[in-house]
């Protein structure tokens, strides 16, 4: 046994109340084991990882219950972005957690780094060294995250939702890293998350947690097979999966209907021509953006980035478009520009609907939400610049709420009081408050848990249809989009590789790029 947690309760005085975040919990762990813990956001997975290193906060928190570690541990986290401080290089980072192991020469650190970024596959770890964080992609920080932790030689490491913000394809690269490592260095892993679908791939055992308790616990196989509470159960339902397999090359299988819950029926239409008898709302024409990469104080022209490169697309009145690709595809390029908050460099965007009949909803709504403004105000913000009246403004206000299941007596809170799905629904109600007939939704709900996450779907696909709504869709989550899309265009390396309905995409893809997307997420 190499961690053993007994009767831990940890509770956070807030506001003049205490909140129990860990009630009571025990559970231990074995040398070479993957040990999952699922749960919602707020069910006290983190709480209960901090707890173990030791990294809760001295002030308004109370712990008590008892930790043995009999071997050292290290931590990567969520968002390595937040994690790796953005003043320091990389390599200085890792230097520092490799100098804390105090068994490296001062002439040795650096080499030690450079040995440590090339085990967790980093390419051209020289430039990688030199590099700050946000020169990298989110994967490679994260890789960074993980040679920073090695650097400490753990019997144990922790994974804190280690792949929530990674597309499908560098999800699936973390993953098989970090169990590659796992096998090679005889470590045992916490592997934390709010996603069953993960846990089935990497835990031995898995325990899941609701409001600070362990609700249940065993193999992951039989869990995941034979759930006993209904929480659990729920959990695994709320699991987006795409709907076909692999064919014997290891390609999704080709001709399948597949079926979904967009249509009452519950299949999805193969006939392209109904799917293109909808009338074109937006069509876009040789589309292109392309940024200039700057370097040094007198920010020097180093290179360019083609973003996005002619791209044409026609989006149907009131259906779903779906854009898929990896980060860096240029899914987010094309969003800012299609509501012009880019300025292309050639090309058109033409749409029928009028000038400013389009919105745009944020990944991340903690970030994209004013934190100085009260909830009314950030929903009202566009009437009020249109030059609304305050009769007007209330109700407005209360019809949005209404419609994104917001309380209206929770107008005057900051976005901090909120949970991740509330301020989701905020950033919803402010774009819906100028009554727009497009949504383009960018990564909407990629920062949420599986549950919260099917809520928010549910409520997209129900403001859709009763307000009539154009969407474009964009994610790296496939089965999110198969759930969601009529129609699915696949970006790559800032251009549109393939287009068609999602019947055809994902049961018949034609482009070797769209067929190792979706082999990735299955």
């Amino acid at each position: 046994m190499i961690l053993s947690v007994k009767n831990l309760k940890v509770r956070f005085k807030h506001d003049g109340e205490t909140v129990n975040a860990v009630d009571d919990i025990d559970f231990t762990m074995q040398e070479n084991e993957v040990l999952g813990i699922v749960g919602e956001s707020g069910s006290g997975k983190t709480v209960t990882a901090l707890s173990v290193m030791n990294l809760l906060p001295r002030t308004d928190c109370l712990v008590s219950g008892e930790i043995v570690k009999k071997t050292g541990v290290a931590m990567i986290f969520q968002e390595p972005f937040t994690s790796l401080n953005p003043v320091l290089c990389v390599g200085e980072q890792i230097d520092e957690a490799v100098r804390m192991r105090g068994k490296a020469a001062k002439k040795d650190i650096k080499k030690q780094t450079l040995s440590l970024l090339k085990k967790v596959k980093l390419n051209f770890p020289e430039r990688i060294y030199e590099s700050y964080p946000h020169l990298l992609s989110g994967g490679q920080r994260q890789r960074a995250m993980i040679a920073m932790a090695l650097a400490l030689s753990p019997g144990l490491l922790i994974a804190d939702e280690p792949t929530t913000s990674l597309d499908v394809t560098i999800q699936a690269e973390i993953l098989n890293l970090v169990m590659g490592l796992k096998k090679e260095l005889g470590m045992s892993v916490l592997f934390i998350t709010h996603d069953f679908g993960i846990i089935g791939k990497v835990a031995d055992r898995v325990l899941v947690m609701k409001d600070g308790k362990i609700i249940e616990s065993g193999p992951s196989s039989e869990v995941l097979s034979s759930p006993r509470a209904g929480y659990t159960k729920k959990l695994i339902e709320a699991v987006p999966h795409i709907r076909t397999g692999l064919d014997e090359e290891g390609y999704p299988r080709r001709g399948k209907t597949l079926p979904s819950d967009r249509t009452p029926g519950g299949e999805v239409s193969l006939n392209e021509t109904e799917a293109r008898s909808h009338r074109t709302i937006v069509n876009v024409k040789n589309l292109s953006k392309t940024f200039i990469t700057e370097k040094g104080i007198f920010k020097r022209s180093s290179g360019c980035v083609r973003a996005v490169r002619s791209v044409n697309l026609e989006i149907k009145e009131g259906k779903t478009l779906g854009v898929v690709g990896e980060s860096g595809s240029g899914k987010t390029t094309l969003a800012k520009l299609l509501v012009g908050l880019l300025e292309a460099d050639s090309g058109t965007v033409e749409t029928l609907a009028g000038a400013h009949s389009a919105q745009i909803v944020f990944q991340d709504p903690y970030s994209s939400l004013d934190p100085r403004m009260r909830m009314q105000e950030i929903v009202l913000e566009g009437p009020a610049i249109r030059g609304a009246g305050k009769n007007e403004k209330e109700k407005i206000l209360q019809e949005v709420l209404f419609k994104v299941r917001l309380n209206l007596k929770d107008r005057m809170k900051y976005p901090h009081q909120f949970s991740g799905g509330q301020r989701q629904r905020i950033a919803l109600a402010r774009a819906l408050a100028v009554r727009p007939r497009i949504l383009v939704l960018d990564e909407p709900v990629s920062s949420l848990d599986v549950i919260i996450r099917s809520e928010i779907l549910n409520l997209l696909r129900d403001i859709q249809r009763e307000l009539a709504l154009t969407y474009v869709f964009i994610s790296h989550d496939l089965a999110v989009v198969e759930r969601i899309a009529d129609d699915v265009a696949v970006m790559y390396k800032g251009e549109i590789v393939e287009f068609a309905s999602s019947a055809r995409i994902y049961g018949s893809p034609k482009h070797s790029y769209t067929k190792r997307l979706i082999a990735s997420a299955l």
